[in-house]
């Protein structure tokens, strides 16, 4: 019974991670961005991430395919370290709302190659990598647990601006 419960959360996880492709209007990330997904996955490889609580949490969905990323506030809850469903998407006016199935799928050859156990683990702030059947790939950063930017050393003023003669 575990096990199919937990077939069925990842088939909607990855229906949901599909679905936010599909339903989003074409339209660029973040200002100035050509790549959300790369500058999303740039930061936590540089700062990491303290582990994420139980609860609910505002995320970062990126869906990336061969376009290109898109990015998406979003809020999922967790539970012991892991992604438990809905996803939910928010929409212009602030509300959230689940993300609908539109008939996509998670890619089967990918899905039976994972372990179940880990396939919903947060890790270092941000979910595993999602497959579709549509070759989209899904990622949730859970930002809000970046770890601070690492503070620069100071650098010392040269010997005449600290030893007086």
């Amino acid at each position: 019974m575990k096990r199919k419960a937990s077939l069925i959360f990842g088939l909607s996880l990855f229906v949901a991670f599909a679905a936010i492709g599909q339903t989003a209007p074409a339209k660029k990330p973040a200002a100035g961005s050509s790549n959300c997904y790369g500058e999303w996955i740039a930061l936590f490889r540089e700062r990491g991430a303290k582990p994420v609580p139980n609860g609910s949490h505002e995320v970062i969905i990126s869906i990336r395919n061969e376009q290109g990323s898109q990015c998406y506030i979003g809020k999922v809850d967790v539970s012991e370290g892991k992604i438990m469903p809905p996803i939910l998407i928010q929409k212009q006016d602030g509300s959230f709302e689940p993300v609908g199935a539109l008939g996509k799928q998670l890619d089967p050859t990918w899905l039976a190659s994972q372990n179940k156990d880990t396939l919903y683990e947060i890790v270092d702030g941000a979910s595993m990598t999602f497959y579709t059947t549509e070759k989209e790939f899904g990622k949730l950063f859970f930002y809000k647990f970046l770890n601070d930017k690492p503070k620069a050393n100071k650098v010392a003023p040269p010997p005449s601006a600290l030893v007086k003669n």
